[in-house]
């Protein structure tokens, strides 16, 4: 082809190419543009320069593959530590929850949670309570967080505003501390400011501090959670070793074990990465258990990592 019409062509497609962009709404150009540079990209890849942990960018492709839904760590830009303390432990009891109420929390399938108490009578001050009201039963259950401040009224019992399934954190919410043992249950009898019924009890804020040691939580309809770290450790107050497990349990479904870990008084304790990240579904609770050969051991442990949102 002559090399003069082939540049005349070239001229007349920019000249027809410039005029169009000039035309275009230039909002739609900016749209169009980012559509292509995902194209380019694979998609995912632009979540690199948002979320620059590789495990989560990960996590979210993940959640998209398994579950079919889209979500955003940093549309949630929500972060969570959880920790808990146990209290005496028992050789004879087998695997118990990591928290300063003895045994295994019974969870309950609707909003029975409603009262919170203190065995100390000084303790009037303001406490919030974080945990997840729940709606519809089995695989169809849906949790909803939910953030309620109450006034303590001494060993007088109060009801909570918003009755829950879930109680995951209670705290001291005043400047005064708190003097006696807080806590936060169904509605059943007490005596001194002290639930009769442990089963009933669901949190606590334990004597002597000012905010509940619990390694359990449940997450929202619109939440998944990407699991990063766990830590664990044996008091030295007393010569032990402790086997921990994290368990997962899926709406409608029952608690399994997903890792498990071993820390002692004289070995060391744990602090693991996962990675990959360990992904928790919606509608999910999680808690970490332990088991010990010695009696009156106490262990803590935490896990941590990032909420991700559900956007589509």
């Amino acid at each position: 082809m002559n090399s003069n019409i082939l540049q005349e062509d070239n001229a007349l497609l920019l000249t027809q190419t410039s005029e169009h962009l000039t035309n275009e709404d230039g909002n739609a150009l900016i749209v169009r543009e980012i559509e292509e540079i995902q194209r380019m990209f694979g998609g995912w890849q632009r979540r690199t320069y948002e979320v620059p942990d590789g495990r989560l960018v990960q996590g979210e492709r993940e959640v998209y593959s398994t579950y079919g839904q889209r979500v955003s760590i940093d549309a949630k830009a929500k972060s969570l530590l959880k920790f808990g303390k146990s209290g005496n432990l028992s050789v004879t009891a087998g695997l118990q929850t990591v928290w300063s109420v003895d045994g295994n929390e019974t969870y309950i399938s609707t909003n029975l949670i409603d009262r919170v108490v203190s065995s100390s009578a000084s303790d009037i001050h303001e406490v919030l309570i974080e945990g997840h009201s729940i709606e519809g039963t089995g695989e169809d259950a849906k949790f909803t967080f939910v953030v309620q401040a109450v006034t303590l009224n001494g060993q007088t019992p109060v009801a909570l505003t918003t009755p829950l399934a879930r109680a995951s954190r209670v705290n001291n919410n005043n400047g005064a501390e708190i003097v006696g043992v807080v806590a936060v249950y169904q509605d059943s009898a007490v005596t001194g400011g002290v639930p009769n019924d442990t089963t009933k009890v669901h949190i606590n804020i334990p004597l002597g501090f000012q905010q509940s040691f619990k390694a359990a939580t449940t997450f929202s309809n619109t939440d998944y959670f990407f699991l990063t770290g766990c830590y664990g450790a044996v008091s030295q107050k007393q010569t032990a070793a402790a086997d921990f497990y994290i368990e997962l349990r899926e709406v409608g479904k029952s608690f399994r074990q997903i890792a498990c870990l071993t820390a002692s008084s004289t070995g060391g304790a744990f602090d693991i990465e996962f990675d990959p990240a360990i992904i928790i579904p919606r509608n999910a609770d999680v808690r970490i258990r332990c088991e010990t050969g010695t009696n009156n051991a106490v262990v803590f442990t935490n896990f941590r990592g990032y909420l991700a949102k559900v956007v589509t």
